[in-house]
C-alpha cells in the first residue's frame, strides 16, 4: 500500500519534496485545466515533472458545476459540455501520467427537491458510462467516492455506492473509499470488505465538524480493513490528521500502521 499527499497548488508541491510520501495527489487545475493557454499547460506539466514525487492521482474533479454548467444530476444536465470537459481534463491527465480520479463532487450530484431519484441514479451512471468511454483510450479511471449525507443526497455510504458500481460494471469508473466520509457517516469499516473488489483509490483526513478527534488507532484500523478487503493501493493524505505534528510525521505513522 501507497501514502500519498494532497497537494493544492505549487508551494504545497515544492513543500512537499523533503516528505516520505509515496506519490501525490493534485487538482485538474495544477495540470492547466482551466487556462486555455498551450504555455501554462507546458509550465504545470513542466513542474510537475522536475518533482521526485509523480502526481498519480487527482481530486477535485468538477468545481463549480451549477456555474459552469456542469450538473451530472437534475433537469438542467447537458452530457455534450460534460463530454468537452472530462475530454479536456483526460487529455491533460494523460499527458502528465496521472492514473485515476476521483469524483466525488456532491454538489454535482445533489439531487433537486422533487426531482426524480431513480433518474438521478441514471444520470450519474450515464457520467461514468462517459468518462469511462473517454478514459480507457487515455490510460485514465474515474473512482466514485461515496459522499456524506451533508454534502451530497445520492450515493452517500460505502454499501450504496458499491452496489451501484457493480450495477455500472466498467473497468474504468470503480470506486473509492474515504475515512473522512465514512467517519462522517457513521459507517463502519466492515463496509469495505463487499467494496474490496471494485476498490481503485481511498482518501484519508480528520472529519472535524465537531466530532471527537481521531486516533493513530482509528486510523490503522482503517488501513487494515481496506488491506483485508484485498486492497493494497494508493492512499492519499487529504487533509490533516492532528493526531500527527505535521504531514511528514503523518505519512511515517501511516506507514507503520501498514507495514
Amino acid at each position: 500500500m501507497q501514502i500519498g499527499l494532497l497537494v493544492t497548488n505549487f508551494r504545497e508541491l515544492e513543500e512537499s519534496a523533503d516528505w516520505d510520501f509515496d506519490y501525490l495527489e493534485g487538482f485538474p487545475g495544477m495540470l492547466g485545466a482551466d487556462s486555455d493557454d498551450p504555455q501554462a499547460e507546458r509550465e504545470c506539466l513542466a513542474l510537475l515533472e522536475k518533482h521526485p514525487l509523480q502526481m498519480k492521482t487527482m481530486c477535485g474533479f468538477i468545481p463549480d458545476p451549477q456555474g459552469r454548467g456542469l450538473m451530472v444530476v437534475g433537469p438542467d444536465v447537458s452530457l455534450e459540455r460534460l463530454r468537452i470537459f472530462v475530454t479536456r481534463v483526460f487529455d491533460l491527465m494523460q499527458r502528465a501520467g496521472v492514473e485515476v480520479i476521483g469524483y466525488g463532487s456532491g454538489g454535482s450530484r445533489w439531487v433537486p427537491d422533487g426531482f426524480d431519484r431513480n433518474r438521478a441514479i441514471q444520470q450519474v451512471a450515464d457520467f461514468l458510462h462517459l468518462c469511462a468511454d473517454l478514459g480507457e483510450p487515455r490510460g485514465v479511471k474515474v473512482a466514485l467516492e461515496p459522499y456524506n449525507r451533508d454534502d451530497a443526497n445520492l450515493l452517500n455510504t460505502v454499501s450504496e455506492a458499491t452496489e451501484f458500481i457493480e450495477e455500472v460494471d466498467r473497468s474504468h469508473a470503480k470506486l473509492m473509499a474515504d475515512f473522512f466520509h465514512i467517519k462522517l457517516n457513521g459507517e463502519s469499516f466492515d463496509a469495505l470488505k463487499e467494496a474490496g473488489p471494485h476498490l481503485i483509490h481511498a482518501h484519508i483526513a480528520e472529519p472535524g465538524r465537531g466530532r471527537p478527534q481521531t486516533t493513530p488507532a482509528d486510523h490503522a484500523l482503517f488501513l487494515r480493513a481496506l488491506r483485508a478487503s484485498g486492497y493494497d493501493g494508493r492512499v492519499t493524505l487529504s487533509g490533516a490528521l492532528p493526531a500527527y505534528p505535521d504531514d511528514g510525521a503523518t505519512a511515517i505513522a501511516l506507514k507503520k500502521a501498514i507495514a
